[in-house]
């Protein structure tokens, strides 16, 4: 098996999909699978197909589900809500069928600076009134984020801006955010009951469009982690509150609108605008008090209703990119042994000083036992690796890295899941998988893999940065997440309890250090 077999997921180019629609050529990659452009085969007709990952959880896979669902969102005609042209499977892989127009995505926009406040209001407003529309039947989104707007030009009309892929949408009336085992969304977007799995309904968008207007206003998001972690920008979610648009800006003044997005950030959902054209209205209405005071143009009010049917516009460039943590790993280690290199261990996880990025090492049999403290870094011995050229693992280790730190967190998974099939013996492949699941919050699937690290290698029961990441997980996740709990008590033991001592003595948050204490009385 060769590193690029493992690394590349199959190209469909030139397939004919339930004998209606050719594979013409890939257009990007994302987190629930491939997007491709094709066409309709009878009618010539440009159309785009997204195909669902093989490697995602099997619940947010499921047929059935998957099925449904798209059916519901085919419901969908709005002028800024993407339209679902045809479901289908290929090789029991789900496609779904969009119409193919050419856009320039919203990130790309935002990646050159903020918007000026005239035009931020609109294209929220525009968003704000497909999500109206959406939820009104039924519809929550689930993930809105700029790699999700995609803005074409009308003539004489200026942007018009499209909700791209409902791959995440949910039906209110089954609104959990967890499937089995799986947090879905993106974390710099997550509404704080989103994170914690509890029962969804349409304000989850109201919040994803707050993140939204928040970084199209001042060019950054009101929450950011300095290596990208997940997790931690969802404890800043579930903690923090968010800065003022002033403050993130230099100290531009934004007037009502601060008032505007601080609502649509409010931490309870009860707390936000109740619907999505609640919101728009406020929009609307502070954009226009600003436009009275200074040259700033009108910003026309918000469309409820459904008009004309809805194309898919996907991004010219480059694929969206899952936010991941910056990685860098070093050499396989396939065997322990004494090394003159220390690492040092900090209460917030494991860190090298490499560029001034988070490491997260790839080793091999981590030290036998070690012990954390928020207030005393603990300092371990490190084994060495071996030459580089006796370890054919290595490659394929550091090729994950890669994509890992290039934001390519599943593509990183698949190569490591599949490259197990041919080292099934090296633990480090699982243990990897698992970290990088974890860090997608893809608990079930995380915690297979890491017990699979620790069948091969027992050793790994003891290792900082599985136990930090597990436990990171149980500190986020809802009141209480017996899954997680049950694999720090029972597949990783004593090993846990200092962890989880620091945590019922240190954390911030009173309802975290609580359920760490009533956790370690179970030991």
């Amino acid at each position: 098996m060769t590193l690029s077999a493992l690394q590349t997921r199959r190209d469909l180019s030139g397939q004919i999909l339930a004998g209606r629609y050719r594979v013409l050529a890939p257009v990007g990659m994302g987190a629930m699978g491939s997007v491709y452009r094709g066409e309709h085969v009878a009618m010539g007709r440009a159309v785009a197909i997204k195909v669902i990952s093989e490697h995602l959880p099997g619940e947010m896979s499921a047929r059935s589900r998957f099925e449904r669902e798209a059916r519901a969102m085919a419901k969908l005609e709005h002028p800024h809500c993407a339209s679902v042209l045809d479901v289908g499977l290929h090789e029991d892989q789900p496609f779904v069928v969009m119409e193919f127009v050419d856009g320039q995505n919203l990130k790309e926009l935002i990646d050159r600076g903020p918007l000026e406040i005239p035009r931020a209001v609109e294209i929220t407003r525009q968003i704000l009134s497909g999500l109206a529309h959406a939820h009104e039947h039924g519809i929550i989104h689930r993930d809105i984020k700029p790699a999700n707007i995609v803005l074409s030009q009308k003539s004489g009309l200026g942007d018009h801006a499209k909700i791209l892929d409902f791959g995440l949408a949910k039906m209110d009336r089954e609104s959990s955010n967890l499937t089995t085992g799986v947090v879905v969304g993106t974390p710099s977007y997550m509404a704080p009951e989103q994170i914690q799995g509890q029962l969804l309904d349409h304000r989850v968008d109201i919040y994803a469009c707050g993140v939204l207007l928040f970084e199209l206003l001042t060019g950054t998001k009101p929450f950011r982690s300095a290596n990208h972690e997940p997790l931690e920008l969802c404890m800043m979610h579930l903690n923090q509150p968010p800065p003022r648009l002033c403050d993130a800006s230099g100290g531009r003044d934004f007037g009502t609108l601060e008032d505007v997005v601080a609502r649509a950030l409010a931490k309870t959902r009860e707390a936000r605008f109740g619907t999505a054209g609640e919101f728009a209205a406020a929009l609307v209405k502070a954009g226009q008090q600003r436009s009275s005071s200074q040259d700033l143009g009108t910003v026309a009010t918000v469309a409820l209703s459904p008009q004309t049917s809805a194309t898919v516009a996907l991004p010219s460039a480059a694929p969206s990119r899952v936010e991941a943590p910056a990685v860098v790993e070093t050499a396989a280690r396939a065997r322990r042994a004494p090394s003159r290199r220390r690492w040092l261990l900090a209460a917030g996880g494991l860190t090298l000083g490499v560029a001034g990025a988070a490491v997260y090492g790839l080793r091999g049999r981590p030290p036998a036992a070690v012990t954390a403290s928020a207030a005393s870094p603990v300092v371990v011995d490190a084994p060495a690796a071996p030459p580089a050229e006796a370890d054919p693992v290595a490659p394929l280790l550091a090729r994950a890295a890669e994509l890992a730190r290039a934001g390519r967190r599943e593509t990183a998974i698949d190569l490591l899941v599949k490259a197990r099939k041919t080292y099934p013996t090296d633990a480090r492949l699982p243990y990897r998988a698992g970290l990088l699941y974890l860090d997608r919050m893809w608990w079930a699937d995380g915690l297979k893999q890491l017990r699979a690290a620790i069948a091969i290698d027992p050793v790994y029961r003891t290792d900082p940065e599985l136990i930090k990441t597990v436990l990171r997980g149980f500190n986020t996740t809802a009141r209480y997440d017996a899954t997680l709990a049950s694999f720090l008590r029972n597949d990783i033991g004593e090993a846990a309890k200092p962890y989880l001592e620091d945590t019922a003595n240190a954390h911030p948050n009173v309802l975290v250090r609580k359920r760490a204490q009533a956790e370690l009385r179970r030991y």
